[in-house]
Protein backbone atom coordinates (compact mmCIF):
# COMPACT_ATOMS: atom_id res chain seq x y z
CA UNK A 1 0.00 0.00 0.00
CA UNK A 2 1.63 3.52 -0.80
CA UNK A 3 1.76 6.04 1.72
CA UNK A 4 -0.26 8.37 -0.65
CA UNK A 5 -2.86 6.05 0.00
CA UNK A 6 -2.50 6.11 3.72
CA UNK A 7 -2.93 9.60 4.20
CA UNK A 8 -5.96 9.58 2.56
CA UNK A 9 -7.43 6.83 4.54
CA UNK A 10 -6.17 8.73 8.07
CA UNK A 11 -6.94 11.75 6.62
CA UNK A 12 -10.38 10.81 6.07
CA UNK A 13 -10.81 9.71 9.85
CA UNK A 14 -9.20 12.60 11.52
CA UNK A 15 -12.70 14.18 11.98
CA UNK A 16 -15.38 13.40 14.58
CA UNK A 17 -17.95 12.71 12.79
CA UNK A 18 -16.67 10.96 10.03
CA UNK A 19 -14.55 8.90 12.49
CA UNK A 20 -18.25 8.35 14.20
CA UNK A 21 -19.30 6.65 11.32
CA UNK A 22 -16.97 4.58 10.39
CA UNK A 23 -17.10 2.61 13.74
CA UNK A 24 -20.65 2.23 13.30
CA UNK A 25 -20.01 0.97 9.99
CA UNK A 26 -17.78 -1.62 11.41
CA UNK A 27 -19.87 -2.69 14.18
CA UNK A 28 -23.00 -3.15 11.86
CA UNK A 29 -20.95 -5.81 10.07
CA UNK A 30 -21.01 -6.43 6.44
CA UNK A 31 -24.76 -6.28 5.57
CA UNK A 32 -24.14 -2.72 6.23
CA UNK A 33 -26.35 0.38 7.01
CA UNK A 34 -28.94 2.63 4.73
CA UNK A 35 -28.15 6.33 4.93
CA UNK A 36 -31.13 7.19 6.86
CA UNK A 37 -30.37 4.66 9.98
CA UNK A 38 -26.79 5.94 9.57
CA UNK A 39 -28.31 9.72 10.09
CA UNK A 40 -30.40 8.32 12.95
CA UNK A 41 -27.94 6.81 14.77
CA UNK A 42 -24.83 8.93 14.13
CA UNK A 43 -27.06 12.28 15.40
CA UNK A 44 -25.44 13.81 11.83
CA UNK A 45 -27.96 15.48 9.28
CA UNK A 46 -28.36 13.71 5.88
CA UNK A 47 -26.68 16.22 4.05
CA UNK A 48 -23.73 16.48 6.36
CA UNK A 49 -23.63 12.92 6.03
CA UNK A 50 -23.67 12.55 2.40
CA UNK A 51 -20.40 14.55 2.43
CA UNK A 52 -18.89 12.02 4.66
CA UNK A 53 -19.71 9.41 3.18
CA UNK A 54 -18.42 10.71 0.38
CA UNK A 55 -14.86 11.16 1.81
CA UNK A 56 -14.26 7.86 3.76
CA UNK A 57 -15.60 6.04 0.23
CA UNK A 58 -13.02 8.06 -1.78
CA UNK A 59 -10.42 7.17 0.90
CA UNK A 60 -11.69 2.99 0.08
CA UNK A 61 -12.66 3.00 3.57
CA UNK A 62 -16.58 2.53 2.87
CA UNK A 63 -18.20 0.31 -0.22
CA UNK A 64 -21.91 1.04 -1.06
CA UNK A 65 -24.80 -1.34 -2.66
CA UNK A 66 -27.38 -0.09 -4.44
CA UNK A 67 -30.65 -2.71 -2.32
CA UNK A 68 -34.34 -1.48 -4.32
CA UNK A 69 -34.74 2.16 -3.17
CA UNK A 70 -32.36 2.39 -0.50
CA UNK A 71 -28.12 2.19 -0.77
CA UNK A 72 -26.60 0.69 1.81
CA UNK A 73 -22.92 1.62 3.07
CA UNK A 74 -20.28 -1.32 4.65
CA UNK A 75 -17.17 -0.24 6.27
CA UNK A 76 -14.03 -2.03 4.36
CA UNK A 77 -12.53 -3.62 7.16
CA UNK A 78 -9.74 -5.35 4.89
CA UNK A 79 -8.66 -1.41 4.09
CA UNK A 80 -8.51 -1.18 7.61
CA UNK A 81 -6.18 -3.77 8.36
CA UNK A 82 -3.92 -3.08 5.47
CA UNK A 83 -3.52 0.67 7.29
CA UNK A 84 -2.52 -0.75 10.35
CA UNK A 85 -0.22 -3.00 9.12
CA UNK A 86 1.72 -0.15 6.78
CA UNK A 87 1.58 1.77 10.08
CA UNK A 88 3.08 -1.63 12.02
CA UNK A 89 5.97 -2.17 9.32
CA UNK A 90 7.03 1.50 8.95
CA UNK A 91 6.44 3.11 12.02
CA UNK A 92 7.02 0.20 14.67
CA UNK A 93 9.28 -1.71 13.36
CA UNK A 94 12.18 -2.38 16.33
CA UNK A 95 8.62 -2.95 18.76
CA UNK A 96 8.04 -6.43 20.14
CA UNK A 97 5.51 -8.95 18.48
CA UNK A 98 2.61 -8.10 20.87
CA UNK A 99 -0.44 -5.84 19.65
CA UNK A 100 -0.43 -3.42 22.12
CA UNK A 101 3.75 -2.75 21.42
CA UNK A 102 2.47 -2.65 17.87
CA UNK A 103 -0.18 -0.42 18.43
CA UNK A 104 -3.06 -2.32 17.69
CA UNK A 105 -4.24 -2.36 21.42
CA UNK A 106 -7.88 -3.91 20.71
CA UNK A 107 -10.70 -5.23 23.20
CA UNK A 108 -11.08 -8.41 22.59
CA UNK A 109 -13.86 -10.78 24.13
CA UNK A 110 -14.88 -14.60 23.60
CA UNK A 111 -17.81 -16.56 24.06
CA UNK A 112 -15.97 -19.90 24.93
CA UNK A 113 -16.63 -23.57 25.40
CA UNK A 114 -13.55 -25.25 27.08
CA UNK A 115 -15.24 -28.77 25.41
CA UNK A 116 -15.04 -27.60 22.04
CA UNK A 117 -12.07 -28.05 19.80
CA UNK A 118 -12.49 -25.18 17.33
CA UNK A 119 -13.10 -22.63 20.86
CA UNK A 120 -10.15 -23.56 22.51
CA UNK A 121 -8.35 -23.72 18.76
CA UNK A 122 -9.15 -19.69 18.22
CA UNK A 123 -8.58 -19.01 22.20
CA UNK A 124 -4.81 -19.98 21.57
CA UNK A 125 -4.64 -18.22 18.23
CA UNK A 126 -5.89 -15.02 19.83
CA UNK A 127 -3.33 -15.47 22.83
CA UNK A 128 -0.13 -16.35 20.14
CA UNK A 129 -1.26 -13.44 18.41
CA UNK A 130 -0.45 -11.43 21.91
CA UNK A 131 -4.24 -10.29 22.68
CA UNK A 132 -5.30 -10.78 26.38
CA UNK A 133 -9.06 -11.89 25.32
CA UNK A 134 -11.95 -11.28 28.07
CA UNK A 135 -12.87 -15.26 28.41
CA UNK A 136 -16.41 -15.92 29.06
CA UNK A 137 -18.02 -19.39 29.81
CA UNK A 138 -21.21 -18.10 27.72
CA UNK A 139 -23.10 -21.73 29.10
CA UNK A 140 -22.08 -20.26 32.73
CA UNK A 141 -22.46 -16.79 31.70
CA UNK A 142 -24.75 -16.56 28.73
CA UNK A 143 -24.94 -13.12 27.22
CA UNK A 144 -28.04 -11.02 27.59
CA UNK A 145 -30.79 -11.32 25.07
CA UNK A 146 -30.28 -8.08 23.36
CA UNK A 147 -26.56 -8.94 23.47
CA UNK A 148 -26.79 -11.95 22.23
CA UNK A 149 -29.09 -10.89 19.23
CA UNK A 150 -26.39 -7.50 18.37
CA UNK A 151 -23.45 -10.06 18.10
CA UNK A 152 -25.45 -12.14 15.89
CA UNK A 153 -26.64 -9.19 13.33
CA UNK A 154 -23.01 -7.94 13.79
CA UNK A 155 -21.90 -11.15 12.05
CA UNK A 156 -24.06 -10.88 8.99
CA UNK A 157 -25.95 -14.13 10.75
CA UNK A 158 -29.45 -14.84 10.78
CA UNK A 159 -30.63 -16.24 14.25
CA UNK A 160 -30.83 -19.84 12.93
CA UNK A 161 -27.63 -19.71 11.34
CA UNK A 162 -26.29 -18.99 14.94
CA UNK A 163 -28.36 -21.81 15.79
CA UNK A 164 -26.13 -25.34 17.42
CA UNK A 165 -27.70 -28.53 16.24
CA UNK A 166 -25.24 -31.30 17.24
CA UNK A 167 -25.06 -32.17 20.73
CA UNK A 168 -27.64 -29.80 21.99
CA UNK A 169 -31.73 -30.30 22.08
CA UNK A 170 -32.59 -28.63 18.93
CA UNK A 171 -34.21 -31.74 17.69
CA UNK A 172 -36.47 -32.65 20.54
CA UNK A 173 -37.29 -29.08 20.90
CA UNK A 174 -38.46 -29.30 17.16
CA UNK A 175 -36.29 -26.23 16.16
CA UNK A 176 -35.74 -27.61 12.76
CA UNK A 177 -39.78 -26.25 12.26
CA UNK A 178 -38.95 -23.16 9.16
CA UNK A 179 -42.19 -21.81 11.04
CA UNK A 180 -40.13 -20.43 14.06
CA UNK A 181 -39.46 -17.01 14.49
CA UNK A 182 -36.68 -15.41 15.65
CA UNK A 183 -37.75 -14.37 19.05
CA UNK A 184 -39.05 -17.75 19.31
CA UNK A 185 -35.38 -19.13 18.21
CA UNK A 186 -33.66 -16.70 20.91
CA UNK A 187 -35.79 -17.95 23.19
CA UNK A 188 -34.93 -21.35 23.47
CA UNK A 189 -31.08 -19.82 22.77
CA UNK A 190 -31.54 -18.11 26.06
CA UNK A 191 -33.08 -20.92 27.92
CA UNK A 192 -30.82 -23.48 26.71
CA UNK A 193 -27.49 -21.56 25.81
CA UNK A 194 -25.73 -24.80 24.67
CA UNK A 195 -27.92 -23.81 21.31
CA UNK A 196 -25.65 -20.56 20.35
CA UNK A 197 -22.71 -21.83 18.40
CA UNK A 198 -19.40 -21.09 19.45
CA UNK A 199 -16.96 -19.34 19.72
CA UNK A 200 -18.64 -16.28 19.25
CA UNK A 201 -15.35 -13.73 18.61
CA UNK A 202 -16.28 -9.82 19.15
CA UNK A 203 -12.85 -7.23 18.68
CA UNK A 204 -13.34 -3.47 17.75
CA UNK A 205 -13.02 -4.54 14.31
CA UNK A 206 -16.38 -6.53 14.54
CA UNK A 207 -18.26 -10.19 15.43
CA UNK A 208 -17.27 -12.99 14.04
CA UNK A 209 -18.91 -16.70 14.56
CA UNK A 210 -15.30 -18.32 13.96
CA UNK A 211 -16.34 -21.77 12.16
CA UNK A 212 -13.80 -22.28 10.62
CA UNK A 213 -11.43 -20.60 13.07
CA UNK A 214 -9.82 -18.98 10.23
CA UNK A 215 -12.78 -16.47 10.19
CA UNK A 216 -11.28 -14.83 13.17
CA UNK A 217 -8.68 -13.60 11.03
CA UNK A 218 -11.74 -11.27 9.52
CA UNK A 219 -11.61 -9.31 12.78
CA UNK A 220 -7.71 -8.83 13.83
CA UNK A 221 -5.48 -7.27 11.96
CA UNK A 222 -2.87 -8.77 9.87
CA UNK A 223 -0.03 -10.77 11.71
CA UNK A 224 2.92 -9.25 10.41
Amino acid sequence: MQSKSIVSALAALAQESRLRVFCLLVQSGPDGLSAGVISQRADIPPSSLSFHLRELTQAGLVTSRQDGRFVYYSADTKRMRDVLTYLNRHCCPNQSDTPERKGIAMNVRIYHNPNCGTSRKVLALLKERGYHPEVIEYLKTPPAREELKSMIERAGLSVREALRERGTPYHELNLDNPGLTDDQLLDAMMEHPILINRPFVVTDMGVRLCRPMEVVEEILPPAS
